[in-house]
C-alpha cells in the first residue's frame, strides 16, 4: 500500500479546514489507525520523520506502543515544524493556489501547471505555509517535503527548466534536515530523479541556473 492510499483524499483536503493545523491533526489522527492496524507504510513515514526512531526497522517498531503524541510529532515532522507544540500555536491558514500548483507539478500536470502560473504569477516565488516553506522549485528535488510528494514525473526535467525560465529561484533554500538547503543541494541527495533518470539532467538546469 502506497501513503497515498492509505491516507487518500484527506490529504488533499485543503478547502475543508480552515487552518493548516486542524488538517494535520485529522492526518495524525489517520496515521493512528494505519498503526492500529499494523500498516507497514505507516511505519516507514515514522522511520522517516519521527526523531526518536530514524531508520528503526518496520519489525522493530510494530513493537512499539505508539500513541496519538507519537504520531502528530511525526506529522509535524514531515510537514517542516519544529514540533508539534509550534504547530499548535500557528494559526496559518491554506494557500489552496499553490498547494494545487505543488499536485500539478509532482503529478506532472504540465498545462495545468502553467496555466495556474499564468493566471497567478506570484506563486513562482510563493513559499508553502508548512513548516519547511519550499517553493515549487523545491519540490522539483523530491527530497525534504511531505513523504506523499516526493515524486518525479517523466516530465519534470521540462517542469525545472519552465520554473527557472519563469523566475524561480535556484539559490533559495528551504528549512529541512535541521538546516537551510537549495534544491540542487536536496536533488544530489534524492532518490526519486535518478531512479526515474533524470537526475543528472535535472543537476545539470540548476548549475547552469545558479
Amino acid at each position: 500500500m502506497s501513503i497515498e492510499s492509505f491516507y487518500g483524499s484527506l490529504l488533499l483536503e485543503f478547502n475543508k479546514y480552515s487552518l493548516i493545523k486542524r488538517h494535520l491533526s485529522k492526518i495524525a489522527d489517520r496515521m493512528l489507525e494505519g498503526i492500529i492496524a499494523q500498516e507497514n507504510i505507516i511505519y516507514t513515514e515514522i522511520n522517516n520523520y519521527h526523531s526518536k526512531y530514524l531508520g528503526i526497522s518496520i519489525e522493530d517498531l510494530k513493537t512499539i506502543n505508539f500513541t496519538i503524541d507519537d504520531c502528530k510529532r511525526t506529522i509535524a515532522s514531515e510537514y517542516g515544524f519544529k514540533n508539534w507544540e509550534t504547530v499548535e500555536q500557528s494559526n496559518i491558514r491554506y494557500d489552496v493556489i499553490f498547494e494545487n500548483a505543488v499536485n500539478q507539478l509532482i503529478n506532472g500536470d504540465f498545462n495545468a501547471l502553467k496555466h495556474t502560473i499564468q493566471a497567478y504569477p506570484h506563486i513562482i516565488s510563493k513559499r508553502s505555509n508548512y513548516g519547511h516553506q519550499a517553493t515549487l522549485l523545491h519540490y522539483t528535488a523530491s527530497n525534504g517535503v511531505e513523504m506523499w510528494r516526493q515524486k518525479a514525473p517523466k516530465n519534470l526535467r521540462m517542469i525545472t527548466d519552465f520554473l527557472i525560465n519563469k523566475g524561480a529561484n535556484v539559490n533559495a533554500k528551504m528549512k529541512v534536515y535541521g538546516g537551510y538547503y537549495d534544491t540542487l543541494t536536496l536533488l544530489k541527495s534524492s532518490i526519486h530523479p535518478f531512479n526515474a533518470g533524470i537526475g543528472n539532467k535535472m543537476i545539470t538546469i540548476l548549475e547552469k541556473a545558479m
